[in-house]
């Protein structure tokens, strides 16, 4: 008798068990459902963002369409194996391409002068990340909406508030602007590269279509963040040396007063040996900011970027989306970011900034965004503990999400 109750109350002790995780479990869904996806943690703890997916969606194509580049749909494939049109998948939003990744929403809804969602979008919604059909798919799978003829007038679509049109931003500050260490002669600076530009290694690694994307035609839709570790140098001898070797566009100084140096039209040589987001020789689709402060380790705090230097960057940046509509606020990295070595595919050539407030600069933190060429093999993290310092949260969490 004792037996049989001791069991029946194991039985039933197993059924609450069983119980209690079947609600936890249905929990967790209710709370990813209702877009509280930042709780939920990928095997890399990376927040999510979950996304419907579409009739027609490929992995491929979600790749180009989230994410920009090709290469990411393998690993589309492991965070999301099926794709069953109408269910939900999870994707870390550091994936995302920049302008798809804010997490702040803004409400627009379907109206007399915009009433359809392809209206919506060409009247509201910035497209220079892959014209108008991407950006009305991307809204689709953000908002749950499998078939957009079949929203109502009045329906609304909930946006990432970096795709608005005419988004209010924070005025940027006057730009003192100086051509005093102007460079002369631009002999040699075009952007277009040829095959001559690349070294060796490079052009036996790259073949078909990644070899002939390195040589396309190019226009400035990258800004690289450089400090000039001057070890002390008065501001006079460090400009007149980038003046010399030709190797920023703009450089900041010390009081805030921004000195150009190889005008934007034309590329500098400041980013050297570099990779980002598939192509090599990053100077040829960057403009180049260096900032004189001598952040590299061991430098006193008062060596970093001052406040004006700041207010500096800001207004560069203003003035530059200004002038190259490309050029959002997810398109500035740093030196880190981009710097490889082409011998070893090691990240860790580089590490300036090493000091780098991005709010200051008005500015999301991109170096959170996940490194897609350390992601899909094209580099590789630095795991020298000696440059730890080095590696930015971004390529951390592509190494993590590699190893999935």
């Amino acid at each position: 008798m004792r037996r049989w109750v001791a069991a029946v109350l194991a039985c039933l002790a197993a059924v609450a068990v069983a119980e209690a995780e079947s609600l936890e479990a249905i929990r967790q869904r209710l709370r990813a459902e209702a877009g509280v996806c930042e709780t939920l943690s990928s095997p890399a703890d990376l927040p999510m963002v979950g996304l419907t997916v579409l009739p027609g969606d490929s992995h491929a194509r979600l790749a180009l369409d989230l994410t920009g580049q090709a290469e990411t749909a393998g690993v589309l494939k492991k965070v999301a194996p099926r794709l069953v049109p109408g269910s939900r998948v999870f994707v870390p939003r550091a994936l995302l391409s920049p302008l798809l990744a804010d997490p702040r929403l803004e409400p627009l809804r379907l109206g007399p002068d915009t009433p359809t969602l392809w209206r919506l979008v060409r009247r509201r919604v910035d497209t220079t990340e892959g014209g108008p059909a991407v950006a009305v798919r991307n809204l689709q799978r953000l908002n749950g909406i499998t078939d957009p003829r079949r929203l109502p007038r009045g329906a609304r679509i909930l946006v990432p508030r970096s795709l608005l049109k005419g988004r209010p931003e924070e005025p940027a500050p006057p730009l003192r602007l100086s051509k005093r260490y102007r460079v002369t002669k631009v002999s040699g600076l075009r952007r277009t590269p040829t095959p001559d530009d690349f070294s060796a290694v490079i052009r036996r690694r790259l073949r078909g279509r990644a070899w002939r994307r390195q040589l396309e035609p190019r226009k400035p839709d990258l800004v690289v963040i450089h400090t000039t570790e001057h070890r002390g140098a008065p501001l006079p001898n460090v400009a007149s040396y980038i003046r010399r070797k030709r190797l920023t566009n703009y450089l900041v100084g010390p009081d805030g007063t921004v000195y150009e140096i190889v005008p934007d039209r034309y590329r500098a040589f400041g980013c050297g040996q570099s990779l980002w987001e598939g192509r090599y020789e990053v100077d040829f689709n960057a403009i180049n900011v260096e900032v004189y402060a001598d952040t590299s380790p061991g430098r006193p705090a008062g060596g970093g970027i001052r406040p004006a230097q700041y207010e500096a960057l800001r207004a560069l940046l203003g003035l530059l989306r200004g002038r190259y509509p490309g050029l959002h606020q997810g398109r500035v990295v740093t030196h880190r970011m981009v710097a490889v070595s082409y011998a070893t595919g090691l990240r860790s050539r580089k590490g300036d900034p090493y000091v780098f407030d991005w709010a200051r600069a008005g500015l999301p933190d991109n170096s959170q965004v996940i490194d897609q060429d350390v992601l899909v093999g094209r580099a590789k993290p630095c795991t020298d503990p000696r440059y730890a310092d080095r590696m930015t949260e971004g390529q951390a969490a592509a190494a993590r999400m590699g190893e999935l």
